[in-house]
Order: structure tokens, then sequence, then C-alpha cells
């Protein structure tokens, strides 16, 4: 193993250590790296093969593990969930097959968001309550209607 390889691994090893990543991340950021120093894109790609070897890299478990981290921290909409995953470089097919075998419910997604941001609206006014709610869960990528009715739950408890 030659010295360029094991530098731009170990440089991939950082990138990794702070959250799993998806093959698209890792080599966008190599490439980045090779730009500054004496690396090659043929390098950047035995660095990516040996990560998968290791799996280090697999955009399978990261599209599960993004999917949870969402919805345990920051719960967001399914049409935006989906953006974001194909914007980090996880194929559609992958995104639309795991959608289509796990099944979530938006408006319980949308109700966790909301309540967690609820206590940060009660003391305004009614009407500004409503404005800002449905804001916020417009912003998260929930419809009108989800959002609407999950306001409607939530303010009557």
């Amino acid at each position: 193993m030659n010295n360029i390889f094991l530098a731009l691994l170990n440089k991939a090893y950082v990138f990794l250590k702070f959250r799993p990543r998806t093959k698209k991340e890792v080599r966008n950021y190599l490439l980045k790296k090779i730009k500054t120093n004496n690396f090659s894109s043929s390098d950047v790609e035995k660095v990516i093969k040996r990560l998968e070897e290791e799996n280090l890299i697999d955009d399978q478990k990261f599209l599960s593990w993004f999917v949870e981290q969402s919805f345990q921290n920051k719960p967001k909409s399914l049409f935006l969930l989906k953006k974001e995953l194909i914007r980090l470089g996880v194929e559609e097919s992958l995104v639309e097959n795991f959608f289509l075998e796990h099944s979530f419910d938006e408006r319980e997604l949308a109700f966790k968001a909301l309540l967690a941001k609820w206590k940060h609206f009660k003391n305004l006014p009614k009407e500004k309550i409503f404005v800002r709610a449905i804001n916020f869960l417009r912003g998260r990528g929930f419809s009108f209607e989800v959002s609407k009715k999950v306001f409607d739950k939530i303010n009557q408890r």
C-alpha cells in the first residue's frame, strides 16, 4: 500500500468519524482533497472501494440511519426526507423502495414536530399561534391539510 492511498484513507476515516456518510458525500469530500494534495481520482475510487469492503459506507444502512435520526430529532415530511436523501447521494430507487417497504404516518410525524415546538407558541395571540404553527409545519414539508389537522388536534388539548 502506498503512502498516498493511506493518507487519503485516513482523511476518509476522519470524515466518517462524526456520522455515517453516503458514497457520494465521501467521494465529493475526497475529490476536494485531491485538488490541494498529490492525490488522483483513481486513488479516491480505491479508497471508496476499501471503505465499502470495510462496511464503513453503505447507502442502504445510511438511509435507515438518516430516517431514524430525522424522526427522532427533527421530524419532517416524507417528501422532504426523500429529497434530502437524494441530494445526499442515495439512489432514488433505494429511497423509493425503502419507503414502499416501510410505512410512516405523516400526521404522527407532524404531530411530534409541532408538539416539540408548541411551548414557543402557547403565549401568543390565537391568530398568531395558527399562522406560526402552520408555517412551521409547512417549513418541514407537511401539506396544509396535514398541518391544519395536527394544529387542530394539539390546540384542542
